[in-house]
């Protein structure tokens, strides 16, 4: 073991020892060829005393060290991997130092986080864990003093992979055979095809969902209890969960491997809630689809509902025939007839002062429930779009505002929503001074309401999928 002071191919200064492990020695060195001296880690993977051992050595931490450098270039989440070397049958791994904290401070035995934090938790995790499944790579060592949470920006960051460890595991042989399926994982983190040497993607995703269980109940993962003839996992009975969360991590830690999650994209799928966004983007149309669209805006009905999606790029609106010219007349100004507003004008409030609820498409704030989202609260969006107002299992549904976000500006929708949609009576605002005011139905005019121009003019009567009853063919844009 070094000591401290020690100087590391006269450049790693040993600042102090990290850990000490079957497998190695890691500490914090400082780098004396770098301006400032910067903190890093180095890491003494234990001598090999075989001489084939020390061969295959060779090759596994090389190839190893390859991976991880990769790893590490490619992903802000993942320690940079700085030098690799050997020295007297030893090897040396120098990874960047992530200043911060693992969550081990939050999950110990005794401590129960709530559902909303183990969920978010288990969303960034898989978030990492999916970039390196992508690559075809097992972690096989998760538990949470391997998760950290980097000061910095907060995000957390996987490390000390327990494939470097398997080049270390060959000295740890007693038989002194050369065996590279050494076994690398904690216990309780475990599935039974790790145990046996043979590691899949999907056992990582059974140490993650082992992790989120110790979060929910404050028991460690060794110490839960298990069915004699199935071997799953007996929980649920420990932690107060909603049926829907602790199905996923039933079958994220299932004892048969070819049931749970094969991949982490797979797990994190499941784990994030259906989106309540009464829209989904569709792509911008190109000017010749555009000048489709006019052509055929009237014949098709297309509604206002596919108008938003396209980004409300042109908004058009009939006007009711009075003469056999076909001219139009509005309808002097009056009042939408039999439509009163029902939900109160509200803007969206700033957000609280508390964290929010990752969703699978932005974050929520404020919610009395949160799987599946229900009661009144704050959704931002990741598009920039935002919500205040009610939601019911997941969707919006109720009295709400939907603000849409368009090249810096906003069109915004006050009122009614059912299962996700436009449904009722409200109020849409465009940015240019347009509105339309009256009953819609699945994100369309639907039923009496006005349309408002930008000069002022009004012009009123029963809409049906976003078309006006008794319109004739002349076309206004709304710009």
């Amino acid at each position: 073991m070094m000591l401290v002071g020690q100087i590391l191919r006269q450049r790693y200064k040993i600042v102090r020892l990290l850990g000490n492990g079957s497998f190695g020695v890691t500490y914090l060195a400082e780098d004396l060829d770098l301006p400032d001296h910067p903190l890093c880690v180095v890491k003494n993977l234990k001598q090999m005393q075989n001489p084939e051992d020390l061969q295959l050595a060779r090759v596994l931490f090389d190839r190893e060290a390859k991976v991880l450098y990769r790893l590490g270039n490619e992903c802000s989440q993942i320690p940079r991997l700085f030098a690799h070397f050997e020295e007297n049958g030893e090897f040396y791994l120098v990874q960047e130092f992530i200043d911060g904290h693992d969550l081990s401070e939050k999950i110990f035995p005794g401590n129960r986080l709530s559902e909303a934090e183990v969920t978010q938790m288990l969303q960034e995790i898989l978030e990492v864990l999916t970039f390196i499944h992508e690559k075809n790579i097992i972690h096989r060592d998760i538990k949470a003093q391997n998760l950290m949470r980097r000061n910095t920006d907060d995000k957390i960051v996987l490390i000390d992979f327990g494939a470097v460890k398997q080049i270390s595991g060959l000295a740890a042989n007693s038989q002194g055979q050369a065996n590279v399926s050494i076994i690398v994982g904690t216990s309780g983190y475990m599935p039974s095809e790790q145990l046996n040497g043979y590691p899949k993607l999907s056992s990582d995703i059974y140490a993650v969902g082992m992790l989120g269980i110790y979060a929910l109940t404050g028991i460690r993962p060794q110490e839960l209890p298990k069915n004699s003839e199935t071997f799953e996992v007996i929980w649920r009975n420990r932690a107060s969960v909603s049926p829907r969360l602790a199905d996923v991590l039933d079958k994220m830690v299932c004892y048969q491997f070819h049931e749970r999650y094969q991949t982490a994209s797979e797990a994190l799928q499941a784990l994030t809630p259906p989106s309540p966004s009464p829209l989904s983007p569709t792509p911008t149309p190109t000017p010749r689809e555009l000048r489709l669209y006019q052509k055929i805006l009237i014949s098709a009905g297309v509604g206002v509902g596919v108008l938003i999606g396209m980004g409300l790029l042109f908004m058009s609106f009939w006007r009711q025939p009075t003469s056999d010219s076909g001219q139009v007349t509005p309808d002097g100004g009056q009042s939408v007839a039999d439509v009163q507003l029902v939900c109160p004008e509200t803007d969206v409030p700033p957000l609280p002062n508390t964290s929010g609820m990752p969703l699978g498409n932005g974050i929520a704030y404020g919610f009395s429930n949160v799987s599946p989202l229900g009661g009144k609260g704050i959704i931002i969006y990741n598009n920039g779009n935002r919500y205040y107002g009610d939601v019911e299992n997941d969707k919006l549904k109720g009295c709400g505002t939907f603000i849409y976000k368009n090249d810096n500006t906003y069109d915004r929708y006050i009122g009614q929503f059912d299962e996700g949609k436009f449904q009722g009576v409200g109020k849409y605002k465009y940015k240019n001074g347009c509105e339309y005011i009256g009953e819609s139905k699945n994100n369309k005019y639907d039923g009496q309401g006005t349309f408002i121009s930008k000069d002022g003019s009004r012009f009123s009567g029963t809409w049906q999928q976003g078309k006006l009853e008794g319109s004739n063919k002349t076309f206004s844009s709304c710009e």
